[in-house]
């Protein structure tokens, strides 16, 4: 039972359900008027491209990649997460 809490995917699992929870408690009591707040749009759109990168790291083991495997899914991870930022803000 030690063995499974010591590793490092079952913690990156536990912080991933936390996180999920703060991100769906935020986006609940954030737009409970049922109104656009910006504020909470960033703030669930950064812990969602968080959890995407904790994702690829652990998951998808890009963490022991070569260096251009780690530079290409931060890169894309960076560029979705302006991309869908600057749609928000745009069609605001």
């Amino acid at each position: 039972m030690t063995s499974a809490v010591r590793n490092p995917l079952t913690v990156v699992w536990a912080v991933l359900t936390l996180v999920t929870a703060v991100s769906w408690l935020t986006a609940r009591n954030g737009g409970a008027t049922h109104v656009l707040n910006p504020t909470v749009t960033v703030v669930v759109l950064v812990i969602a491209a968080a959890k995407a990168q904790l994702v690829i790291w652990h998951f998808m083991e890009v963490r022991r990649a070569p260096v251009w495997l780690k530079v290409t899914t931060m890169s894309w991870l960076l560029g979705l997460f302006v991309l869908l930022l600057g749609f928000y803000f745009v069609y605001l």
